[in-house]
């Protein structure tokens, strides 16, 4: 239950961070110089949506909380030392420190839903959720 409730929190978590540069880009006339990375942000909040709360197993929830946890850490720890990617390209996608900070915020925090998650399954403790 706790890899459920860890894809719905990151999938607001998602629509919070996409909805409001996305407004700020389009009243800015810079939506074309960042789009993949709102879309990327939307899609993976999608699946979150998708994960938490009307996959019919389990499985989703944990295949998205492990590639959150090691895509988004990596990302938010490489970030430093990058300017963004895809760079100079249609798919650029700048990042910033603020895009560090989300990034490890949200991987960290899987990496301790899934610490959590071993250590509920090892115990047989039961969730209510």
């Amino acid at each position: 239950m706790v890899l459920r409730v860890y894809c719905r929190v990151a999938a607001v978590v998602f629509l919070l961070f996409t909805i409001y540069p996305l407004i700020t880009k389009v009243l800015d006339h810079r939506l074309a110089h960042d789009w993949a990375h709102g879309l990327l942000h939307l899609i993976s909040a999608a699946i979150g949506i998708y994960g938490g709360w009307f996959a019919k197993s389990d499985v989703l929830a944990a295949i998205y909380t492990w590639t959150i946890a090691v895509v988004y850490t990596v990302l938010g720890v490489v970030g430093w030392f990058i300017d963004g990617l895809f760079l100079g390209t249609a798919w650029a996608i700048p990042l910033g420190p603020v895009d560090h900070f989300f990034h490890l915020l949200l991987g960290l925090a899987a990496i301790a839903v899934l610490l959590i998650n071993r250590h509920t399954a090892q115990n047989g403790t039961v969730q209510n959720g």
